[in-house]
């Protein structure tokens, strides 16, 4: 059976990494016909690769380069043209290849797709900017769950995470078995053309350097992380599109490092800037500095166009994204975290706040910032205290999302634990930037899917109730967050095993990773239980009189109970605080 007059191309759509250009060819080659690669042929065409192009152009400048390959291929006649993921969401690239084409969509599982990148991980040319970083899993479900709609479309779909072999032999038989109904049909080419009735998923022209992108209710914004990201803040702010003024909130530690560096840049873009340096430490997040933050907003006849640059840890990204959810009633926001803590956690996920003399973080709002830009150069100049502390949120996310980082951290822990080195040995530095984008990912997920804490959300608080009444109680000053967040970890273990939860085993790996970067599984001396307790009393995920607690099943399967009884949990402070 030959293939049908008038069949002048076959077109393979899908998503990136399920088999189009290796399918094309052998299709090809089965037909006696030639085959385009519409990739390599953007890539002939621009004298550069594809991950080139994303970083000079930004993705619309890819897309309009696609659609020049498209108008080329289909110039020519018997020919089998693989297309990129995207290609065919466009309306006129869509128009373009049904005409006297038989559409195929190649199909295949996440895990495959995933699977594939993995395995081409070494080969620069094969990594798709969109898909590249940290949160590759998730990002694949997502993009192509929304690109589904458009690959229905299609004329045929195959799936293609077994024999390649099969799958030719199934195209060339639906070929020629269909392909004259196919050519024949009157409402087909008006239906691809009009498309499946939704918009095309949102173009991101984020730029290089993106770990991951955060999509709740209310907002969508990019994550960067990158060595010496700072020195290019003015045009990723440009790239936002953000055109106002830049009014820069700052920790005056930072600002001595740090903050000529992007001050610069910010100017070089041709910005305004402002800046107003926030005493060090936690006790700045009170209700008189953001009092005196909205004084000099005021003094500076802010507008709500301006924007707010929050440089610094967590103090900062919290007090500057209180100032920014409430002055003007909402100012855009972007966050500069300069700690591990800042760049993993507080950034992240839009929850903002100040603390009262009674508890943390007790008056606050969600307010997404229009970006995070994580420069890993910055943690070479924190104090060694405060770099161990934060990866205490970096152990956390190990426990509940992610057990092989586990393993990673406690093989690569002395190299974390020195980036200045990083500036020195490039795959030291890659490795820190590796392991902040992968923690970046997973907080990114979360908040996600539950942008205001009403479900699995909760889990980021694992160790932070003990946690944060160790902090209140020693009035935020003796205890760093993350050393608290460690003891609190060790204490929700001994809960979960005494619960027949967990076993001894992985209280043993808490308390021992926990050592391995230097934090603390006891507190200091002179607490009482009494007077924890009361802390915790007043935390805000008391529900109906009953503490929340978030314990584990095992590594990766966290879980929340109100049920704990009194006498566990009070052998649970013991066995950190040490009182009896």
């Amino acid at each position: 059976m030959s293939v049908p007059h008038g069949l002048r191309r076959i077109v393979l759509i899908g998503f990136s990494a399920t088999g189009k250009s290796v399918l094309a060819p052998l299709i090809a080659h089965r037909l006696g016909w030639d085959s385009v690669d519409l990739d390599e042929e953007i890539e002939r065409a621009a004298g550069r690769s594809i991950p080139e192009i994303f970083q000079s152009e930004g993705e619309r400048g890819f897309r309009a380069r696609e659609q020049q390959a498209v108008q080329e291929a289909v110039a020519r006649d018997q020919v089998v043209i693989a297309t990129g993921g995207g290609a065919w969401l466009h309306a006129e690239n869509r128009a373009l290849l049904a005409e006297q084409g038989f559409v195929i969509t190649l199909e295949a599982r996440s895990g495959t797709i995933e699977a594939r990148y993995a395995a081409a991980a070494e080969d620069s040319a094969e990594q798709r900017p969109m898909l590249s970083g940290a949160g590759r899993r998730r990002r694949i479900e997502t993009l192509k769950a929304a690109r589904q709609p458009f690959y229905a479309l299609s004329d045929l779909t195959v799936h293609t995470d077994d024999h390649v072999d099969d799958a030719v032999d199934v195209i060339v038989e639906a070929v020629q078995r269909r392909g004259g109904a196919v050519l024949d049909s009157e409402n087909r080419l008006r239906e691809m053309r009009n498309g499946p009735g939704v918009d095309p998923p949102p173009i991101h022209d984020y730029g290089p350097d993106v770990g991951c992108i955060v999509e709740t209710e209310s907002a969508q914004y990019p994550v960067y992380c990158a060595w010496g990201l700072l020195e290019r803040s003015g045009d990723v702010l440009d790239r936002l599109g953000l055109t106002g003024r830049v009014f820069m909130i700052v920790d005056e530690a930072v600002f001595d490092t740090h903050g000529s560096t992007a001050l610069e840049s910010l100017e070089q873009a041709g910005r305004t800037v402002n800046s107003y340096r926030v005493p060090s430490g936690e006790a700045s997040k009170s209700l008189a500095s953001l009092e005196l933050l909205y004084e000099w907003l005021s003094s500076h006849r802010a507008e709500r166009r301006d924007v707010i640059f929050a440089l610094g840890g967590g103090m900062i990204t919290d007090l500057g994204g209180m100032a920014a959810a409430t002055y003007l009633r909402g100012m855009p926001l972007v966050h500069a975290p300069t700690t591990v803590l800042g760049m993993v956690d507080a950034a992240i996920g839009g929850k903002v706040a100040i603390d009262l003399p009674s508890g943390k973080n007790l008056v606050g709002a969600f307010y997404q910032p229009r970006a995070v830009l994580a420069d890993a150069a910055t943690l070479a100049t924190l104090p060694p205290r405060e770099l161990r502390s934060g990866f205490a949120e970096v152990i956390k996310h190990g426990f509940i999302r992610d057990e092989p980082m586990l393993d990673l951290l406690e093989e690569t822990a002395d190299s974390l634990l020195d980036p200045s080195a990083g500036s020195l040995d490039s795959s030291r530095r890659q490795l820190l930037v590796d392991v902040i984008t992968r923690n970046q990912a997973i907080k990114a997920s979360v908040v996600s899917a539950d942008e205001r804490e009403s479900d699995i959300r909760a889990i980021l608080n694992y160790g932070h109730t003990l946690g944060h009444a160790i902090e209140a109680v020693t009035g935020y000053s003796t205890v760093l967050h993350g050393e608290a967040v460690a003891m609190g970890m060790v204490a929700v273990a001994e809960m979960g095993c005494a619960m027949g939860l967990i076993d001894e085993a992985l209280v043993a790996r808490h308390r021992r990773l926990i050592e391995r970067f230097g934090l603390p599984t006891k507190s200091p001396p002179g607490l009482g239980r009494a007077e924890i307790v009361e802390a915790m009393s007043r935390d805000k995920k008391v529900v109906g009189g009953k503490q929340r607690w978030i314990l584990l099943e095992s590594v990766g399967n966290p879980i929340v109970r109100d049920d704990v009884p009194a006498e566990v949990v009070s052998d649970a402070i013991d066995a950190v605080v040490g009182v009896s």
